[in-house]
């Protein structure tokens, strides 16, 4: 009798323990999400002027390590080659994503139209995006910057028409994950002003004269 009391108390604690276990597992709080937030305002000489053809924005591709809703960082001080990641911040979407719904509502608010999901004629060209990079560097414990790497090819119905790398680094106000949010934000808008910029030239140069 006694040996079945004791099997049961032991029993008992351990199921208490295991209870107690779920539950500080159960405290930890939620990852906060973020993602792009709306668009800047779209400076004048961004405005796509008529006859610019529609865009075809293709699915943004971006390195293995970046298909995930993390939201990442490098110690340069430390080592610049070693990515890590917040754990309890992420982004609602993976980057590649959030900068491809951003990229139409910029060509839309520019006064662009959103063509189909190819480049099929004169009156449309595809645009490509792959995205290199999107994370937030640290120089020191105290200083870092949002980094975006985009590397964008313009495609018409022949085939490629222009291809350019385009880069940005914005310094983060305070040096966490909401910083690097923000400055990554800040970062992606100015990259789109530039891209915005480009398509312009490309579509509207004259011709040899």
């Amino acid at each position: 009798m006694k040996r079945q009391r004791r099997f049961f108390l032991a029993s008992l604690l351990t199921a208490s323990l295991l209870l107690l276990a779920g539950c500080s597992m159960n405290s930890q709080p939620p990852a906060t999400l973020y993602d792009l937030g709306p668009p800047e305002s779209i400076p004048a000489d961004t405005i796509l002027p008529p006859g610019t053809p529609a865009l075809a924005v293709a699915r943004v591709r971006s390195p293995d390590w970046l298909n995930n809703t993390k939201m990442y960082y490098r110690l340069a001080h430390i080592n610049p080659q070693q990515t890590r990641f917040y754990t309890l911040s992420r982004w609602n979407m993976p980057p590649a994503s959030l900068l491809h719904d951003h990229m139409k509502s910029r060509i839309i608010a520019a006064g662009g139209e959103i063509g189909g999901s190819r480049a099929h004629s004169d009156r449309q060209l595809q645009l490509v995006l792959y995205l290199e990079d999107f994370s937030q560097f640290f120089h020191d414990d105290t200083h870092s910057e949002g980094r975006v790497v985009l590397r964008v090819s313009v495609l018409n119905k022949d085939g490629l028409l222009a291809q350019k790398r385009f880069s940005r680094a914005i310094i983060a106000a305070t040096p966490d994950a909401p910083g690097g949010a923000r400055s990554l934000a800040v970062a992606t808008d100015d990259l789109m002003t530039e891209i915005l910029r480009w398509i312009t030239e490309i579509t509207h140069k004259s011709p040899p004269g």
